[in-house]
Protein backbone atom coordinates (compact mmCIF):
# COMPACT_ATOMS: atom_id res chain seq x y z
CA UNK A 1 0.00 0.00 0.00
CA UNK A 2 1.60 3.47 -1.06
CA UNK A 3 1.34 6.02 1.56
CA UNK A 4 0.29 9.53 1.55
CA UNK A 5 3.07 12.37 1.34
CA UNK A 6 2.10 14.16 4.77
CA UNK A 7 1.05 17.71 2.38
CA UNK A 8 -1.61 15.08 0.48
CA UNK A 9 -2.97 14.04 3.55
CA UNK A 10 -3.08 17.16 5.39
CA UNK A 11 -4.82 18.54 1.91
CA UNK A 12 -7.29 15.55 1.79
CA UNK A 13 -8.02 15.87 5.71
CA UNK A 14 -9.07 19.70 5.39
CA UNK A 15 -11.13 19.52 1.39
CA UNK A 16 -13.04 16.49 3.83
CA UNK A 17 -13.66 18.92 7.01
CA UNK A 18 -14.72 21.33 4.66
CA UNK A 19 -16.95 19.14 3.32
CA UNK A 20 -18.95 17.78 6.16
CA UNK A 21 -18.92 21.73 7.74
CA UNK A 22 -20.46 22.84 4.50
CA UNK A 23 -23.07 19.84 4.95
CA UNK A 24 -23.58 20.46 8.36
CA UNK A 25 -24.32 24.21 7.83
CA UNK A 26 -26.25 23.59 5.08
CA UNK A 27 -29.82 25.30 5.27
CA UNK A 28 -32.93 23.74 5.85
CA UNK A 29 -36.01 24.67 3.78
CA UNK A 30 -38.61 22.49 5.21
CA UNK A 31 -37.48 24.03 8.81
CA UNK A 32 -37.48 27.61 7.81
CA UNK A 33 -40.83 26.95 5.54
CA UNK A 34 -42.00 25.80 9.57
CA UNK A 35 -41.00 29.13 10.90
CA UNK A 36 -42.24 31.24 8.02
CA UNK A 37 -45.10 30.18 8.72
CA UNK A 38 -45.76 30.63 11.99
CA UNK A 39 -43.76 33.66 12.37
CA UNK A 40 -43.97 35.50 8.95
CA UNK A 41 -46.89 34.57 6.94
CA UNK A 42 -49.69 36.47 9.32
CA UNK A 43 -47.76 39.74 7.59
CA UNK A 44 -46.00 38.39 4.54
CA UNK A 45 -47.27 36.88 1.55
CA UNK A 46 -44.65 34.21 0.17
CA UNK A 47 -44.59 35.92 -3.57
CA UNK A 48 -43.17 38.94 -2.33
CA UNK A 49 -40.03 37.25 -0.78
CA UNK A 50 -39.67 34.06 -3.11
CA UNK A 51 -36.48 33.46 -4.72
CA UNK A 52 -34.80 36.46 -3.61
CA UNK A 53 -30.89 35.59 -3.09
CA UNK A 54 -30.59 34.02 0.25
CA UNK A 55 -27.94 36.16 1.07
CA UNK A 56 -30.04 39.37 0.58
CA UNK A 57 -32.85 37.58 2.35
CA UNK A 58 -30.31 36.34 5.41
CA UNK A 59 -28.95 40.44 5.75
CA UNK A 60 -32.63 41.65 5.79
CA UNK A 61 -33.89 39.19 8.20
CA UNK A 62 -30.42 39.85 10.68
CA UNK A 63 -31.26 43.57 10.65
CA UNK A 64 -34.76 42.76 11.16
CA UNK A 65 -33.54 40.65 14.46
CA UNK A 66 -31.06 43.36 15.54
CA UNK A 67 -33.93 46.03 15.31
CA UNK A 68 -31.69 48.28 12.58
CA UNK A 69 -34.43 47.32 10.26
CA UNK A 70 -38.04 48.93 11.07
CA UNK A 71 -40.62 45.58 11.61
CA UNK A 72 -44.45 45.41 13.06
CA UNK A 73 -43.06 42.98 15.48
CA UNK A 74 -39.82 41.97 17.20
CA UNK A 75 -38.75 38.47 15.83
CA UNK A 76 -36.31 36.91 17.75
CA UNK A 77 -34.50 34.09 15.91
CA UNK A 78 -30.88 32.35 15.79
CA UNK A 79 -28.83 32.11 12.99
CA UNK A 80 -29.77 28.69 12.27
CA UNK A 81 -33.39 30.15 11.84
CA UNK A 82 -32.33 33.05 9.63
CA UNK A 83 -30.48 30.56 7.24
CA UNK A 84 -33.12 28.29 7.54
CA UNK A 85 -36.01 31.07 6.61
CA UNK A 86 -33.83 32.65 3.88
CA UNK A 87 -33.02 28.70 2.02
CA UNK A 88 -36.83 28.43 2.30
CA UNK A 89 -37.97 31.58 0.89
CA UNK A 90 -34.71 31.36 -1.73
CA UNK A 91 -36.01 28.37 -2.98
CA UNK A 92 -39.76 28.85 -3.12
CA UNK A 93 -41.87 29.54 -6.22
Amino acid sequence: MKMKSPATALASGIALGMLISATALAADAVAGKKIYDSSCADCHELKDHAGKPAAELTKSLKSIVARQKKHKKQLRLDDEQIANVAEYLATAK
